[in-house]
């Protein structure tokens, strides 16, 4: 058994949230889109959890569209601007791959990225507001940053955008990948104002291969790959009922136990951070202004030796984002955009919580990095 700190690339799916599945794989396995009983049946269940996921968010279900992932979701918004003419983009530098892989494409295309700096991890909204142009379409920024756990100022951002969206008259789509924001921070999409937002369940310990897209306004996409018109027409494909409805369960779960588990895991990042410090370890995600659930640390060894030897003791962490290949480089080249040393990068593990951690993993977990860094 491993005591298991890499929540933020994936989350065990809890107990609740598997029988769900199983039990609505067998009660309702017919295709939603079909027109007898059972079709209509599962149609009504699909719509059911749509409501159940709103309500959640507190959005409107309408506003709600059911993806195979948070990767999908980001693919379902970005491909749809290829139907827009060409124009600037301002997104951050510590994107998640996800997001700024689709950045090739769009200069491809004839778009024009700008950057935004994140010093020490976050984006100012002051510089959102000095560069938003007469090009600018489209402002991407996340809610969570994946690797420090910095959270975004989504509210000032957007506050930035609508400001200039009213004095130039014209419509500037605001994009917020939230993935590590649900369940896990104060996660207000009316609040938030921002026009399209991705998730992800096997972040909240809901099944993989299932997320949402929100839509603030749905007609202001049109998606590339419509299919058979699932979804509106958003997100072609036959809508996995089962894993939806697993899910939900989680998005319950997650909300119910929201208040206590945000508590406990500032308790126990705050134990980690204290004694990491005392053993000469930097710690490389801000005090402030950072989601408890993430919390990245400057080894004293190369991450790559580092983390093995913590695997040899039965835990696990990681060395960068676990998306993608060459996560060690990907995450490195994420954690120096933010003004972070080579050096400190090269050593950087993340830490990531979930609402299983206990108490006695963090025990062992700082007793490992006692071992190891004294015995080194």
């Amino acid at each position: 058994m491993y005591s298991y700190f890499d929540n933020a690339a994936t989350t065990k799916i809890s107990e609740k949230a598997l029988n769900t599945y199983i039990d609505t794989a067998n009660r309702f396995f017919a295709n939603p889109s079909s027109i007898h009983k059972a079709g209509r049946e599962a149609k009504e269940e699909l719509e059911r959890r749509r409501e159940e996921c709103a309500s959640l968010l507190n959005v409107n279900a309408n506003q709600i569209f059911f993806t195979s992932g948070a990767t999908d979701s980001i693919s379902v918004f970005f491909s749809s601007l290829l139907w827009h003419d060409p124009g600037e983009i301002l997104i951050s530098r510590i994107e998640h791959e996800a997001v700024s892989s689709w950045l090739k494409i769009l200069l491809h295309y004839g778009w024009k990225v700008t950057y935004l700096k994140a010093k020490k991890g976050f984006v100012s909204a002051e510089e959102v507001k000095q560069k938003l142009s007469e090009e600018t379409k489209v402002v991407a920024v996340m809610a969570v940053n994946n690797a420090i756990g910095t959270i975004q100022p989504i509210k000032q951002i957007s506050k930035a955008i609508r400001e200039f969206e009213k004095e130039r008259r014209r419509k500037i789509l605001f994009f917020s990948d939230s993935v590590q924001a649900l369940g896990k921070t104060e996660l207000d999409l009316n609040a938030f104002d921002v026009d399209g937002a991705s998730f992800s369940a096997h972040k909240i310990n809901g099944p993989r291969g299932i997320g949402m897209l929100y839509l603030k306004n749905p007609s202001s996409i049109r998606s590339i790959a419509p299919a058979g018109g699932q979804e509106r027409g958003i997100r072609g494909g036959t809508e996995n009922l089962a894993a939806i409805a697993s899910m939900t369960e989680a998005m319950r779960q997650w909300h119910e136990k929201k208040d206590e588990s945000i508590d406990r895991i500032k308790k126990y990042n705050r134990e980690i951070r204290d004694a990491l410090t005392n053993l000469g370890i930097k710690i490389l995600s801000p005090e402030e202004n950072t989601s408890s659930y993430i919390l990245s640390v400057r080894s004293t060894l190369p991450s790559e030796v580092f983390t093995r030897m913590l695997f040899d003791r039965g835990i696990c962490v990681s060395s960068g984002s676990a998306c993608s290949n060459n996560a060690k480089g990907k995450a490195e080249a994420q954690l120096e955009a933010m003004g972070i040393s080579h050096d400190d990068a090269s050593k950087a593990i993340r830490i990531s919580f979930s609402m299983d951690t206990r108490e006695e993993d963090v025990d062992f977990l700082i007793k490992s990095f006692e071992e190891i860094v004294k015995n080194k």
